[in-house]
This record gives C-alpha cells, sequence and structure tokens, in this order.
C-alpha cells in the first residue's frame, strides 16, 4: 500500500512539471531556477512522507476528502489591505499512517487539489504593473489559485466513544501552484493568467479538531475543521515590497476505508 501511494505521487508531479513549466516560464533562465526548485521541493516531501510512513507501516487507513473552505488573503503592505474572502474547495486522497494497531496515533499524509485565492485593494501612488498591463493607482486584484497540496500533521485520536472517536491534528502543507488566474475592478484584467505574479511554493500550517463516525465493516465517515494559516509570501509581484499570505478555514469531510 504504502508503494502505491508513493508511486501515485510520483506520477501526478511528472504530469505537473510538464504543466507547471510551460504555463510560467519567461524566459531560460527563470525556467530553469524553476524547474530545479520543483525538483527539490518535492523530493523533500516525498523523502519526508517515506520516512515517517515507515513508522506507521503497522497500518494505514486511506481516505477520499472534499473540504469546501472559506479563504482570505492578508498582505502587510501599507498600500493596501484585504477584501472580500473568497470561497473555495480541495479535494483528493489522504493517508493515516498508524503508529500503533489502537489507531490513536498516526501520521496523515495525502495529495490534494487545493482551490483558493482572496481580494487585495492597492492604493499605490500612482498606476503600476501587473501580469504585464498597466493597472490604476486605486485598484482590487481577485486572485484565483490552484495548488497541489502535500499536508503532513500529527493526529492524535480518543478511543470510541457509542461508536464516535474525536480527533486533533497539528502539521504543515507544502504547496505547488499549477494555475493563477485573476480580475480587477476596471475590467482591464478578467481570469486572465497571473503565473507571473504568483510564487510558485507555498506552505501553510494546519491546526484541526474533528471526529470520526464508525459505520461498520472497517469503515468510517469523519468531519472536522481545519484553519490553514500562511507562512510564506504567495505574490511575486515586483511593484511592491510586501507579504501577502493565505489564511483558509476548512470544513473536512472524508469517508475512511
Amino acid at each position: 500500500m504504502k508503494r502505491f501511494f508513493i508511486v501515485i505521487l510520483n506520477i501526478k508531479f511528472r504530469d505537473l512539471q510538464d504543466t507547471k513549466l510551460s504555463d510560467s516560464c519567461v524566459n531560460n533562465t527563470s525556467g530553469k531556477q524553476n524547474k530545479k526548485a520543483m525538483k527539490q521541493f518535492i523530493l523533500s516531501f516525498l523523502f519526508l512522507a517515506t520516512v515517517f510512513a515507515g513508522f506507521g507501516q503497522k497500518h494505514i487507513r486511506l481516505s477520499f476528502t472534499g473540504s469546501p473552505s472559506l479563504n482570505w488573503m492578508a498582505t502587510d503592505n501599507t498600500v493596501a489591505r484585504d477584501e472580500k474572502t473568497k470561497l473555495g474547495y480541495d479535494f483528493g486522497l489522504n493517508a493515516d499512517f498508524y503508529f500503533s494497531e489502537d489507531e490513536r496515533y498516526s501520521l496523515l499524509t495525502g495529495l490534494l487539489i487545493t482551490n483558493t485565492g482572496g481580494e487585495i485593494a492597492y492604493r499605490a501612488h500612482s498606476d503600476f504593473q501587473f501580469a504585464g498591463v498597466t493597472l490604476p493607482a486605486v485598484s482590487r486584484i481577485k486572485y484565483r489559485l490552484r495548488y497541489i497540496e502535500i499536508p503532513l500533521a500529527i493526529k492524535l485520536k480518543t478511543d470510541q466513544i457509542r461508536r464516535t472517536s474525536y480527533w486533533g491534528m497539528f502539521g504543515l502543507s507544502g504547496m505547488v501552484n499549477i494555475g493563477s488566474k485573476g480580475d480587477n475592478n476596471n475590467g482591464t484584467l478578467k481570469k486572465a493568467s497571473i503565473n507571473d505574479e504568483i510564487n510558485p511554493f507555498n506552505l501553510a500550517m494546519n491546526v484541526g479538531i474533528g471526529f470520526d463516525f464508525d459505520l461498520g465493516s472497517s469503515n468510517s465517515i469523519s468531519t472536522g475543521l481545519i484553519f490553514q494559516n500562511g507562512l510564506i509570501d504567495v505574490t511575486t509581484n515586483h511593484a511592491f515590497n510586501d507579504k501577502t499570505i493565505i489564511n483558509s478555514l476548512k470544513i473536512r469531510i472524508a469517508l475512511i476505508f
């Protein structure tokens, strides 16, 4: 089972490299830098997933997950402020690698497609360049971002109480951008590609609580609330010297096998 999971990761990321590099590389130099950084990112997370999975190889449970989310962007730029929140969602495959047969402690990882974003209002001193066009000094930009996400978290779970067990989790999520679209308030941008304005990688901290309900026959349904706090700048806009992160509040729904 563990080998099958790692093979899936490798196949998905090979597809990602072909797609992302063809869309976002403006010149040969930046393309080589992005490719090198992407390889290092992928190999690091695959290595960590493999190492930690070795500790939990006694018992593995897979789950299909889907999470509607409320997302917002926050910036420390003095001439910008975060505006409206954006609805999003993620879906994919999660795996719990349990340290013991009683399923109380596990390493949670997975492979998810995450749709997120937000809106930033800029109030610059003059017109500025963004995604190859000139925008007015006062502009609102809506970011529509898609990532491949690999979570790595420690999950703690209680014993069953009337077929229900409660859990808490804490960890990190590494993300690779696979799609970036943007709109602005005066219509200059309409779902335009903004790959050049977005950092190809993102890192976030996850904290969550929830419960699993035993359906019988080793199947369970899980639900919970997860707060995802962005840790690094997701933008590369050279017109502003700022740090812009994405925060999310997710309702996790999963079917565990």
